[in-house]
């Protein structure tokens, strides 16, 4: 926990660095009170979206699993508790803060529970392991005042809109010097390919259907290797990223290069490692599908807060081939150690 003064100086810190980046681009500075555009690419297949789950659901509450290399043992029903979040390995980590682990019933989920108590994340959600607390405050504030949207044509919000509503700043701020002091492990590996093996969406997932394939067709299609693992929040499961043939070398050459020139390369704002600079965050080793949700949110002006600004400029010059070939490269990378 913080006191009120300590969480603005915070604020303020990462405000006045950022807006040394967003003068950079000023004629993108429009976009931060722009409303999302109708006319911007959107590509429905980057959010997998399935029917909303049953609120009546029953998990079951008697089998108990396991996952290689923990010693605990969980029902579904407790990893489905989004405000008890069960810890596979909890001498990895220091002890949850209270709003990583519990949050509070009704009104807003643990932290944890969508991005497990090490921060790893998962493709449906963010990997925020090692990112700086100052961009996740920064990130929440935006989610709070609307100013960052999803492009999903079938629901411009998502759980994080209400959580950023409801949770207490305090609360907030211990869950993001938590997360910042996390190491993030990449769990992904690429697949340059022309066919997939077939597909179908739960929840906002894609997962692995039975055999047979199908043509990528320029997708990037990432699955968990295994789907119960998944579900139980298993925080070392592996996920594969199918991208098509050539994707990483064209994603290393616009990382390094831009897409016209050095002066929009990503190395150039988030490190020749993209591990990140001051306030901008590490990206390296992070999922390739949120990597890729995320261009196309800021190409299609559905992020336009400040931290997107200097973004603006970039992705608006990509296409759909550069975004994919670009989250796959990203994704591959070492990620860094956390703080």
């Amino acid at each position: 926990m913080t006191d009120h003064r300590s969480s603005e100086k915070i604020t303020l810190r990462f405000h006045v660095a950022f807006a040394l980046l967003a003068s950079l681009a000023s004629s993108a500075a429009s976009a931060q009170t722009a409303p999302p555009s109708a006319t911007s690419t959107v590509l429905q297949w980057a959010f997998p979206t399935g029917p909303a789950p049953s609120p009546n659901v029953v998990y079951d509450s008697v089998t108990k699993h396991r996952i290689p290399g923990s010693a605990h043992r969980f029902t579904m029903a407790q990893a489905k508790d989004p405000f008890d979040v069960i810890d596979w390995f909890p001498a990895r980590h220091p002890p949850m803060p209270r709003p990583v682990r519990y949050g509070a019933a009704p009104e807003w989920r643990a932290c944890g529970f969508c991005h497990l108590p090490d921060g790893e994340g998962r493709p449906e959600n963010a990997t925020i392991a090692g990112l700086p607390a100052d961009y996740i405050l920064s990130q929440v504030e935006a989610f709070a005042k609307g100013s960052r949207l999803t492009a999903n044509p079938l629901s411009p919000k998502n759980s994080m809109h209400q959580i950023a509503s409801t949770a207490p700043r305090s609360d907030v701020v211990a869950a993001a010097r938590y997360f910042s002091k996390r190491r993030l492990t990449r769990r992904n590996r690429i697949v340059e390919t022309l066919q997939v093996p077939k597909t179908r969406v739960e929840g906002i997932l894609y997962v692995l259907d039975g055999a047979g394939t199908e043509p990528l067709d320029g997708r990037l299609i990432e699955v968990p290797e295994d789907f119960e693992r998944h579900e139980l929040h298993d925080p070392t499961v592996s996920y594969i990223t199918y991208v098509p043939p050539g994707s990483m070398a064209r994603g290393r050459s616009i990382a390094t290069n831009g897409p016209a020139g050095p002066t929009t390369a990503c190395a150039s704002c988030h490190g020749p490692r993209l591990l990140g600079v001051g306030p901008v965050p590490p990206i390296a080793g992070r999922s390739p599908s949120y990597i890729l949700r995320q261009l196309v949110n800021i190409k299609a002006g559905a992020r336009h807060d400040i931290t997107s600004v200097p973004m603006s400029r970039v992705v608006e010059k990509l296409s759909v081939e550069d975004m994919v070939s670009l989250a796959a490269y990203v994704g591959s990378r070492p990620p860094g150690l956390g703080k």
